[in-house]
């Protein structure tokens, strides 16, 4: 994770540009981004949003400019959830903000430090049927944390900073500002921008937990006897993995972490609980200590079995509202999870305690997790020379090919179980996925964000073909920007196997399919990129050796058994919701 975190700013009201006392909008927003520490700006070209792009390179604003407007938003999202800061996009009025909208929305969901710049049509052309007319701000109301339709040129400036603010405080989300021609291309004195919404390091904003509230906590862990520890994205919002890891490891506590946390505390070392085998844990903890974690439907909202309805849970979190949201947490904490860990972990060392109770719990990790080994081992000798390819064979050969900071893109829904089977994530932040939106497509635009997000480390984008159709020509945006991302595109020539045998569509539906075996890797080898294809399990690791060599961007094609689904939903789409 990046040390440069803090989001302060060095904004001065002088003018935009030497001896200049006037500006447009334009010039008023790429100021009070640069002046945020923002680097990046995901765009597409359109005459509503000028202003706004004519003004970047003057103030060190680097213009990655994309395939897709949707594309925007993704990069915007891969940028944040690898580098803690905010990820910002700029798109054009009208259908420019709600191709963006799927984009914007899997922030949402996934609480992800997005902020979407919108050009509009004139304010004086509302309801009359004007150009590219749309109104983002109603349309984005339900799933951001601020959304602001720019009234009057003097407030640019404020609304801006109120959107970076809005963003990136706890929860993070997306927010939205969107700024009418009339508005945008005015042009007047700097100094009639009103003041206020000034922004902050996130080291400056931190306040941690009510000392008893903490006391609270120490009691419940110290009369636990099988206490676990679960830590989500506040975990990584915070960039508290340090602290995870040190109190953990004072008490010799299990932890089990989840979405932008996992990986906080490395899932190879002894105390992690892996999410492919949690149940035994979640399920019979007698103290859940939860740290920024969200009890989403992907952990069926905290209910049991998956979770033990006769547990007591600490509920930790800097968002007062995400506190008993789902579980009626017992001991509430409100505060930032870097400060209070070091408060829990202070407190753990003045009363002298310690793990040795729990060695009985700690050895049924450890027991599970070699069991759970041992099973993936006998599924990969079980199809290790399967023809046509298996997908434990190519997530096993992946894993083994790539470097251990690598971050890891997911965008398939068949191989996404397989890899949350076999990958075990070392770094918070290390897995960016669709989050509970749950798109595909999303893969290559978010490894461009994660790759600028983390220049010279390997970013691997996970994709199956019905995505890459969605999303595939961003890859010319990672050639043209000298992007390396290495492209694994599971290639089972359908949306999704076996969809006809469940007992609603058995029969009544034609195949979910594409022509067989299409050549992409030949597709892009045509614009510059590396191809590789695969169809036998002994040619996945060369492919991924010469293509993670190659330094540009690659597609390894590799064609996969069309027979076999998710490793754990099969052909179910609906996750965790009940019909």
């Amino acid at each position: 994770m990046d040390g440069t975190r803090g989001m302060g700013e060095s904004l001065g009201r002088a003018a935009t540009g030497p001896g200049a006392a006037r500006a447009d909008g334009g010039a008023i927003v790429a100021r009070v981004l640069a002046g945020a520490g923002v680097r990046h700006v995901f765009t597409v070209n359109g005459g509503h949003i000028w202003p706004i792009l004519a003004h970047l390179r003057e103030h060190d604003l680097q213009k990655v400019h994309k395939r897709h407007k949707q594309s925007c938003a993704y990069a915007a999202d891969g940028y944040a959830r690898t580098s803690g800061r905010p990820g910002v996009l700029s798109v054009t009025a009208g259908c420019g903000l709600t191709n963006a909208v799927t984009g914007l929305c899997v922030a949402g969901l996934a609480g992800s430090a997005v902020v979407c710049i919108a050009g509009q049509h004139p304010t004086t052309e509302d309801q009359l049927g004007s150009f590219q007319e749309a109104y983002g701000v109603e349309i984005c109301r339900t799933f951001s944390k601020f959304t602001k339709r720019v009234l009057d040129w003097s407030t640019i400036e404020a609304d801006v900073r109120l959107a970076l603010r809005a963003a990136t405080s706890p929860p993070p989300g997306p927010a939205l500002v969107e700024i009418p021609t009339n508005v945008l291309y005015q042009e007047d004195d700097v100094s009639r921008q009103k003041a206020g919404a000034r922004l902050y390091p996130i080291s400056e904003l931190r306040s941690a937990g009510d000392p008893a509230a903490i006391e609270r906590a120490l009691d419940a862990i110290a009369r636990a006897e099988r206490p676990l520890l679960v830590a989500g994205d506040g975990i990584f919002w915070s960039d508290a993995a340090a602290e995870l890891l040190a109190f953990a490891t004072r008490l010799e506590i299990p932890v089990y972490t989840r979405r932008a946390g996992q990986g906080a505390v490395p899932e190879d070392h002894p105390l992690a609980v892996r999410g492919a085998w949690k149940k035994p844990f979640t399920g019979r903890a007698d103290v859940v200590l939860a740290i920024g974690f969200k009890f989403w439907s992907g952990e069926h909202f905290g209910s049991p079995p998956t979770w033990n309805a006769a547990a007591t849970y600490v509920q930790i979190d800097a968002a007062p509202e995400r506190i008993g949201w789902h579980v009626p947490a017992e001991i509430p904490v409100v505060g930032d999870p870097k400060l209070v860990l070091r408060q829990l972990l202070e407190g753990a060392v003045a009363r002298g305690l310690d793990g040795r109770r729990y060695a009985a719990w700690r050895g049924e990790v450890a027991e599970v997790r070699n069991a759970f080994g041992r099973t993936l081992a006998d599924q990969a000798r079980a199809v290790r020379d399967a023809v046509p390819i298996h997908p434990a064979r190519v997530v096993e050969e992946l894993i083994a090919a790539m470097a251990p900071d690598a971050t890891l893109v997911v965008d398939s829904f068949t191989l996404s179980g397989w890899l949350s089977q076999w990958f075990g994530a070392r770094f918070a932040g290390q897995i960016v996925d669709a989050g509970p939106l749950a798109p595909v497509g999303h893969g290559i635009g978010m490894g461009i964000g994660a790759q600028l997000a983390r220049p010279g480390k390997q970013v691997v984008v996970v994709i199956g073909d019905g995505g890459f159709g969605i999303g595939g020509m961003e890859l010319e945006t990672a050639l043209k920007h000298r992007l390396p991302l290495v492209t694994l595109l599971w290639n089972n020539s359908s949306w999704g196997p076996s969809f006809d045998q469940m007992p609603m569509l058995k029969g009544r539906v034609d195949p979910f399919d594409m022509l067989p075996e299409l050549r992409y890797d030949r597709m892009f080898e045509a614009i510059g990129c590396h191809g590789e294809h695969v169809t036998r399990p002994d040619e996945i690791r060369p492919a991924l050796e010469r293509a993670m060599a190659a330094g540009k961007p690659s597609v390894i094609n590799v064609i996969g058994d069309p027979r076999v689904g998710h490793a754990r939903l099969g052909g179910n789409l609906l996750g965790s919701t009940q019909i």
